[in-house]
């Protein structure tokens, strides 16, 4: 009796393993797919990745805001175009930082730009490219300008403006370099500017150096920005002293447009001039 009872629980404990292990092989593959799912949905990201996910953003915003300054001024070049005589009268200021002149024949406006009276908040003459469009200026002085490629494609922005440096940032630069100048301002104050704008752009400068424009000194900083061996962005600043005060001309556009746009921009500064002489004139 005792025998049997050992043979009938030998038998069903058999039967009972031999039961589970078909379930058991089955909670483990379900587990190794939870497992799996999960890695999968909190992947963490390399670096590298990170920053050209950052730099698509950048990239992206960018052409966004280039899209944005193009309708912009395109719409302005139409209700120009659509406007008499008095309308372009009343209109004066918007065109009074140095646009080029709006006639009846666009193609000549284009390719000959004539240069207007210069604005109040900037206090000198210059003729802008005939790719660059007035878009907005302020009373800061700031004038910006939405830049075309002679093909007509959106190649980014200029903006003119005064340089203002608190006695902080002049002071912090070292005696050394406080004799290299421009305009009496240190060339190091004006290259941490460029390297702070950069900062907050997310970045770097990659060259400067000194050349001169029709007599006049400029100090040129030339950073990027987008991903490391692979940028997307060109910005270049220009430093440069008139009337005893340092402006700058600050261009960004995509790496493809770089030469044409610095090609503009040598147009641009070459053909500064000071306008005190005519100033007195017309207070008088």
């Amino acid at each position: 009796m005792n025998r049997l009872r050992i043979i009938f629980l030998s038998l069903l404990i058999l039967a009972t393993i031999a039961g589970a292990l078909p379930v058991t092989e089955s909670l483990a593959k379900w587990s190794r797919n939870v497992a799996s799912r999960h890695h999968r949905r909190h992947r963490r990201h390399s670096r590298a990745w990170w920053r050209r996910h950052r730099a698509l953003l950048r990239a992206r915003r960018g052409r966004a805001e280039q899209r944005r300054l193009i309708r912009t001024a395109n719409a302005q070049t139409a209700a120009a175009s659509r406007s008499s005589s008095t309308t372009a009268a009343v209109n004066a200021p918007l065109l009074s930082f140095n646009a080029p002149a709006v006639s009846g024949n666009s193609a000549t406006a284009t390719v000959a730009p004539a240069t207007v009276s210069r604005s109040s908040q900037l206090p000198f003459d210059f003729t802008p490219p005939h790719t660059w469009t007035p878009v907005r200026r302020s009373r800061s002085g700031e004038a910006v300008f939405a830049v075309r490629t002679p093909d007509g494609r959106p190649a980014g922005t200029a903006v003119v403006s005064p340089v203002s440096l608190s006695g902080a940032d002049v002071s912090s630069v070292s005696m050394n370099a406080k004799t290299k100048t421009v305009g009496g301002v240190p060339l190091a104050a004006l290259r941490r500017t460029v390297i702070d704008r950069m900062v907050a752009e997310g970045g770097w400068v990659t060259n400067d150096f000194v050349q001169e424009a029709q007599g006049r000194r400029v100090f040129v900083v030339l950073a990027q920005t987008g991903s490391p061996g692979a940028p997307a962005q060109s910005w270049t600043f220009y430093f440069t002293e008139i009337d005893g005060r340092v402006y700058s001309l600050a261009t960004k556009t995509p790496v493809e447009f770089s030469e044409p746009v610095a090609a503009g921009s040598e147009q641009f500064l070459s053909s500064l001039r000071s306008a005190g002489g005519k100033n007195l004139a017309s207070q008088k």
